[in-house]
Formats: C-alpha cells, sequence, structure tokens
C-alpha cells in the first residue's frame, strides 16, 4: 500500500516519458535514472513550517561524484496562490503522520504543469550527458 505522498508522487509523474520506467517511489520522495550515471531525486520539502510541504525539491545525484545540482520548485511559484482571496500558498499539511492537502488541492492540469518544470530542468542534465558523451568539459 502506497502512501498519500507517494500517490501524489505518482499523480505528478506516473506518466512522464522524461523519467525512467524503472523510477523508484518510496515515502515522500521518488528516484529515477537519468543516464548511465546520473539519478533525478525528487523529493516533498518543508519551506517554513514543520508538516506544512510547500514544494519540491530535485536533487541531480551522480553516482560516483555525489550531489552536483539541487533546485526547490514552490508549488505557489508554478501554480499561483489559491482561496478565495488568493492568499494562500498551496501545501501538504502532515497532521502528526495524516497526510493531506490543505485548503486547495491541485487540478490535474495544475499537477502537469508542476511536473513539466521540474521535468524541463532534469531534461537540462539528460540533455548535457548525451551531448557531451566521451568529452569532458572545460578541457581537462
Amino acid at each position: 500500500m502506497s502512501s498519500f505522498y507517494e500517490r501524489q508522487m505518482r499523480r505528478m509523474f506516473g506518466d512522464s516519458e522524461v523519467l525512467s520506467a524503472d523510477t523508484i517511489f518510496a515515502g515522500k520522495a521518488m528516484v529515477s535514472k537519468i543516464s548511465d550515471d546520473l539519478r533525478a531525486k525528487v523529493e516533498f520539502v518543508t519551506a517554513r513550517v514543520s508538516g506544512q510541504y510547500e514544494g519540491l525539491k530535485l536533487s541531480i545525484i551522480n553516482k560516483n561524484e555525489g550531489l552536483i545540482d539541487s533546485q526547490t520548485f514552490m508549488f505557489h511559484e508554478i501554480i499561483g496562490l489559491k482561496g478565495a482571496a488568493r492568499d494562500r500558498k498551496p501545501h501538504i499539511w502532515d497532521d502528526n503522520g495524516k497526510a493531506s492537502w490543505f485548503g486547495y488541492e491541485p487540478t490535474a492540469a495544475e499537477f502537469e504543469n508542476i511536473a513539466s518544470k521540474v521535468e524541463d530542468y532534469i531534461e537540462m542534465y539528460a540533455d548535457q550527458e548525451m551531448g557531451y558523451e566521451g568529452h569532458t568539459m572545460g578541457g581537462m
């Protein structure tokens, strides 16, 4: 049985054409192979308040050298503020292990938009890896 977080990740990235078919979804994170040496790890993150997951952190990891880049994608920066007064940042509220979207659950189109932004960033590394195969950067 998958957790709430895994289900949300699958809603966003389950049909991805960028991520590998053997992407692993576990807990609040997922890891996907994007080249022989590179992995993309995406995880829910808090910003200001513990238990309020307001975005996703993407880490690009070289399996031999470790972390090479990370970027945080805040939900409100991608899909805007929500609520009647448009004054609430969309987030998941984790109340003692019971997680759910607080006040507003993104639509299918908004989930797709969030995934698209993350995947665009991942593609920069996938393309770079393919473009530089057999070559080193900086003339070294």
